[in-house]
């Protein structure tokens, strides 16, 4: 398996697979008004990166389209859990630097690439943005995705709020479009309330006010955006004591058909995704029982009406009183939730007792380092997943980390129970490779607990 940039172009496989992480940032009206917020260094870099993770849906023969090379270590753990593909690395440019952009943009330009990805026969996107649809008219496949500006307005948090309260649906939040509608859904739901950017993700553009103070800064910030000649619209939701969180997958084909794919836990941390592990059977039976599966499918049914076919992964919660929520969020793209879903689908068709847990884990890297010295470091310890009944960790991204703050997905493969263990022989490893957890991280018992 060797990367390319040029070469013919020869039949690449079943599929060709190429994402863009920040989708909600080209779907987002660039006129809207933005929520105060805080951006961490690096972390568009990060973002960028992450196309990787997409190597975790490929069948042997796929074609896998990255901005940038895989690293060695990512190369064979994936061959370890059985994950082959092609490889493609997309030519550099200086449009990857201060104005970065799309994959899909990044491939039209690449004659080599458009002609890898134009012989496969199906095109598997993270998501449908404007430039997937310009690259697959470029490409002569026009239709073949749904149209990118249904997928724009799908996955918006106001299409969501309104399916909500159509379908009667508790956890429907209100809609507002200037700074004194604002003003009025706070004191409507009371503190603390959350409001939410419609194209905001993993806890970015989501801010929790709990105090008027919070609420007066919110309201100055708007009103200056929209003096400028910006307009608002955000989504106001109670602020939920959660139990736990999880969400529902499904498919839905061109046809309309709908094939409901599983259900996963999650772990989130101040409204940010801190990984995903499998349902408890008995949980399962609860949601078939309370009718959660049946609300996917009429998620699953608006979305067709709407024009939408694909992937979907739906944001769900069980709240302090036991209740479900069944529909904070819906995603009309690929998602980690979904790579989890795959990751643990495949350790569980080899039959060994063994399930999967997908596990972002942030870290302060030292100038010169990479996570070759985390694999090596998980290597000497034993901890590396090497195929068949024995646990491990597997390393998914991290080809190419950014000093001072970077990212790796591990995907952990274990028994029931035993993900904790694991998560400390990495953190361990991370240690000894000289980087330092930051964020959050996987307790030892299980639960949720700042890094330091």
């Amino acid at each position: 398996m060797t990367a390319g940039r040029g070469g013919p172009a020869e039949p690449a496989g079943r599929a060709a697979h190429w994402g863009t992480f920040d989708a909600e940032r080209w779907w987002r009206d660039p006129e809207l008004a933005a929520l105060p917020s805080v951006a961490l260094p690096g972390g568009a870099g990060v973002v960028a990166a992450m196309d990787e993770l997409l190597a975790g849906f490929c069948a042997p023969g796929d074609l896998l389209v990255t901005r940038a090379p895989m690293a060695a270590e990512v190369r064979e753990g994936l061959a370890a859990c059985g994950i082959g593909f092609e490889p493609y690395v997309l030519r550099p440019g200086a449009a990857d630097g201060e104005h970065p952009r799309t994959v899909d943009a990044l491939i039209a330009a690449d004659p080599a690439a458009c002609a890898r990805v134009a012989a496969c026969q199906d095109l598997l996107p993270y998501a449908v943005l404007p430039d997937t649809a310009a690259l697959t008219g470029r490409l002569g496949r026009p239709g073949l995705l749904p149209p990118a500006a249904v997928v724009a307005e799908v996955n918006s948090k106001t299409w969501s709020n309104a399916l909500v309260r159509r379908l009667g649906l508790p956890g429907a939040g209100r809609v507002v479009r200037t700074t004194d509608e604002l003003d009025a859904a706070v004191a409507e739901f009371g503190y603390p309330v959350l409001v939410k950017d419609p194209y905001g993700v993993s806890g970015r553009d989501t801010l929790e006010i709990a105090a008027p103070g919070v609420l007066r800064a919110v309201l100055r910030t708007l009103g200056r955006q929209v003096a400028a000649g910006r307009r608002i619209e955000l989504v106001v939701q109670r602020r939920y004591a959660g139990r736990y969180d999880f969400s529902g997958h499904l498919r839905i084909d061109r046809t309309g058909e709908v094939t409901v794919l599983g259900v996963l836990m999650m772990t989130n941390h101040r409204f940010r995704y801190a990984g995903s592990h499998p349902a408890d059977p008995g949980f399962l039976a609860r949601l078939d029982a309370e009718g959660y599966f049946a609300t996917l499918t009429a998620v699953a049914d608006a979305l067709t009406a709407a024009g939408y076919w694909g992937p979907v992964g739906v944001d769900s919660m069980v709240i302090e009183d036991g209740s479900v929520v069944p529909v904070l969020e819906i995603n009309a793209r690929r998602s980690l939730g979904l790579l989890a879903l795959r990751l643990d689908q495949r350790v569980r068709e080899g039959g060994d007792g063994l399930r999967g847990h997908l596990w972002p884990l942030d870290v302060t890297v030292p100038p010169g380092r990479s996570f070759a010295e985390l694999s090596a470091a998980l290597r000497r310890d034993g901890a590396l997943y090497g195929g068949g009944a024995r646990p491990g960790v597997t390393l998914l991204s991290g080809s190419t980390p950014a000093a001072p703050n970077s990212r790796v997905h591990c995907a952990l493969f274990c028994r029931p129970g035993d993900a904790p263990g694991l998560r400390r022989r990495v953190l361990a490893a991370a240690a000894e490779a000289g980087m330092t957890p930051r964020g959050v991280v996987e307790g030892t018992a299980g639960g949720v607990a700042d890094a330091a």
